[in-house]
């Protein structure tokens, strides 16, 4: 989106985070009370990189440690190996420059809700709600869709995780414009790439 274009797809996705946005005027401040947000950030942990990855792989599960730790996995590459957990981060961001850091607002929003929950289960990574098992992180998200406050968020994030996901942004090298590898979406979508025509579309009128 150098050139100052964006996509129908890309501006149906900021469009999406904006309406987020838009509910999510801050995180309660007892969600921030809570000992493991000290805790967690004195270890020096990455609580954003945690988290998404833990969102990643809720929405796409895969073959890596955050589908494995959720109890739910996949034989095909997911989310997190679609390498592309900075990209979401800054996507977010950028989508909703009204809104400073409104990443790490619904990172402390998914972990806080998780304590709230009394949800907190033992696991290999910082952030709570990564360490949830797929039912688990569903619960979170009930909890969000049944507040007035968080409906909207709750309904637009997965879905747009999964756009993510799917699209090329994980593979893609703003600086030469380039596919840096063949993104997980197309692996599992077993979409074959960009073409001038596929056989598949064809028509029955044969050449002169």
């Amino acid at each position: 989106m150098n050139d100052g274009h964006v996509s129908r797809r890309g501006f149906l996705g900021q469009a999406a985070l904006a309406a987020a946005a838009a509910a999510l005027v801050h995180v309660p401040e007892f969600l921030r009370h809570d000992r493991w947000f000290e805790t967690a950030r004195a270890s020096g942990a990455d609580l954003a990189h945690d988290t998404y990855n833990g969102l990643l792989a809720f929405v796409v599960p895969g073959r890596d440690e955050y589908s494995v730790q959720q109890g739910v996995v996949s034989s095909d590459p997911g989310g997190v190996e679609s390498d592309g957990v900075d990209a979401l981060i800054a996507t977010i961001d950028e989508s909703t420059p009204y809104f400073p850091s409104f990443s790490s607002a619904i990172s402390d929003l998914l972990n806080g809700t998780t304590v709230a929950l009394n949800m907190l289960v033992a696991g290999p990574f910082a952030s709570p709600f990564a360490n949830l098992t797929t039912p688990q992180k569903a619960a979170v998200f009930e909890a969000l869709d049944l507040s007035p406050d968080y409906k909207v968020l709750a309904g637009v994030l997965p879905a747009f995780v999964a756009f993510f996901v799917y699209s090329e942004a994980g593979s893609f090298d703003p600086v030469t414009r380039s596919l840096t590898g063949t993104p997980v979406g197309w692996a599992i979508s077993n979409y074959e790439g960009v073409s001038d025509g596929r056989a598949e579309l064809l028509g029955y009128l044969k050449e002169k």
